[in-house]
């Protein structure tokens, strides 16, 4: 999870929402402002999903994501609430799931959260610390609230996991000249706004085991 710095809404999100009855149900049947959204979330993310890390687009492959659930009454009202409640999410493996590629029980992020509160949310600023990655790309809660996260999330899917492993092993087959050099590149992002694929997980197996500063 790394930490997501929230920007202004659009400004056509921002006149939907002065619309009397303006729901989220509404905002999707308005497929350019939606597209919009979506987009801008993804942006702002540097185009990477809020929970695991992997590479979304703004389109297809991604969805907007509610921390606090929509269908929940007691947050009906933040449903639209761009700054505290939207984010870009991966699909959580329902592609693959749909393909007969995964199990049920392997999907992760939203697929798999419902109504659920997560106890670590990746617009606490803390989020990034809150985890620590082993070499085999397991992810391990440092606290309580993390732990309970990872759980609620399924952040140790197969996939998930295979994914990490193999974005960590990619340094064995072609370690960087510099290690801090490296470590400085995954924490900008690149000419067209995105961030490496899984790399706060990258960050923290360098930091980890390789000890660079």
């Amino acid at each position: 999870m790394k930490y997501i710095e929230k920007q202004a809404p659009p400004a056509g999100l921002t006149a939907y929402c002065r619309t009397p009855g303006a729901t989220y149900q509404g905002l999707k049947k308005k497929k350019a402002l939606y597209k919009v959204v979506k987009e801008a979330l993804a942006n702002e993310q540097g185009y990477i999903c809020c929970y695991c890390g992997r590479r979304i687009s703004g389109k297809g492959d991604t969805q907007i994501e509610h921390i606090f659930a929509k269908g929940t009454p007691v947050y009906e009202e933040m449903q639209l609430d761009y700054e505290t409640n939207l984010l870009a999410c991966c699909d959580g493996g329902k592609g693959q799931r749909s393909q007969g590629t995964i199990r049920k029980e392997d999907l992760f992020c939203e697929s798999v959260k419902g109504s659920d509160i997560l106890p670590v949310i990746p617009l606490y600023r803390e989020c990034e610390s809150k985890f620590l990655f082993s070499e085999d790309g397991e992810i391990v809660g440092v606290s309580k609230d993390a732990e309970v996260t990872v759980k609620l999330l399924n952040l140790n899917s197969p996939v998930l996991k295979n994914m990490r492993k193999y974005a960590i092993d990619n340094y064995s087959l072609c370690p960087p000249a510099d290690w801090g050099a490296e470590l400085l590149r995954l924490r900008k992002r690149d000419q067209a706004g995105a961030y490496e694929e899984f790399c706060f997980v990258l960050e923290s197996y360098i930091t980890t085991y390789i000890h660079a500063v």
